[in-house]
């Protein structure tokens, strides 16, 4: 089962914005690229940003992954996962902390084309190295 529900990314061909980026070596596609030793980076002063991405149709899902570039230490403090739903975000989840890989079971499963995660706290600068859309098997 565990196979079957983490063998196909559901945001692999998403695109994603950020609020803010460290640069072309660490650009918000690093977090699809299924890659561990890159990851998405903002500028030193920013310690608060988000992610959106838009998977192009709708996808239904009920675990997100989400993994800190944990080579430079664990950062994020607080985030929260929105899902546009009837044309509005909505609130699927508050964290407290990501570390080296933090799955995520929604309650349910959401049917959305976009999800928005926002970095509300950090005491240095956000690193991020993978994000993942899952549909529990079975």
């Amino acid at each position: 089962m565990v196979k079957h529900t983490f063998e196909n990314n559901l945001a692999k061909n998403a695109s994603i914005k950020a609020s803010n980026s460290r640069g072309k070596k660490y650009d918000v596609n690093a977090l699809l690229d299924g890659k561990r030793e890159s990851y998405w980076a903002t500028q030193d002063d920013i310690h608060q940003a988000s992610l959106e991405l838009d998977l192009k149709a709708a996808k239904t899902f009920d675990i997100i992954s989400l993994q800190e570039y944990i080579p430079l230490g664990q950062r994020i403090e607080a985030y929260t996962i929105e899902i546009f739903e009837n044309n509005a975000w909505k609130k699927v989840y508050d964290g407290t902390s990501i570390g080296a890989k933090r799955l995520i079971k929604l309650d349910s499963q959401v049917t959305t084309n976009k999800v928005k995660i926002n970095i509300t706290k950090s005491p240095v600068c956000i690193t991020l190295s993978e994000i993942g859309l899952y549909k529990k098997a079975g």
